[in-house]
């Protein structure tokens, strides 16, 4: 079983063990736990509003503003201990670290920002965190290919299908940045 299916079966057993648990309650009991899970998730956005606006600048690609919003909650996952508590905000299926989740969304950033260097050390940082985490991978694949390294992008990207990563997704955006890459080329020769 690869990493990725494992904590997606860790996180769907915990919302079918949670919903188990609170329908065999006294109703309420039910209602207390669930308005304690509504404050729960109120005091979490609170704490993590720097991460939830970044993902929400980054889908409206505002790159600027979601990086700095990555960074200031990256700050706060490093000199606090709240990684743990704040783990719902981030969770998903490829890394349950928030500090690598963090710096693979800051590289992310950087690279639609066109400062691939930076964007790069940032992955690897991420990487550094969790070795297993294939999205740094894919994101570095991007890397290469805006550099016109198409062996080293391929290989990036096999390494996150490797992790787990979608094969049929990876080897689509492969293609998409290798002629992003190669249009961007033709633009300049112009």
């Amino acid at each position: 079983m690869k990493r990725t299916q494992r904590n997606l079966s860790i996180i769907i057993t915990a919302i079918a063990l949670a919903y188990l648990v609170l329908i065999r309650l006294p109703l309420w009991f039910a209602l207390g736990a669930a308005a304690l899970l509504v404050v729960t998730g109120i005091v979490l956005a609170i704490l993590g509003r720097d991460f939830m606006i970044g993902r929400y600048r980054a889908s409206r690609r505002e790159w600027q503003q979601a990086l700095t919003r990555y960074q200031r909650f990256e700050k706060k996952l490093i000199k606090s201990r709240l990684g743990v508590l704040l783990a719902p905000l981030y969770l998903s299926i490829y890394s349950f670290d928030g500090v690598a989740v963090v710096r693979n969304n800051i590289g992310q950033a950087l690279m639609n920002l066109k400062e691939l260097d930076q964007a790069e050390a940032s992955l690897r940082s991420a990487l550094q965190r969790d070795p297993l985490y294939p999205l740094p991978y894919l994101n570095l694949g991007f890397i290469a290919a805006m550099r016109h390294q198409p062996e080293l992008a391929e290989r990036e990207m096999r390494r996150a299908v490797q992790l787990g990563y979608s094969p049929t997704i990876a080897e689509k955006l492969l293609r998409s940045a290798l002629a992003e890459a190669n249009a961007e080329v033709g633009r300049l020769m112009e």
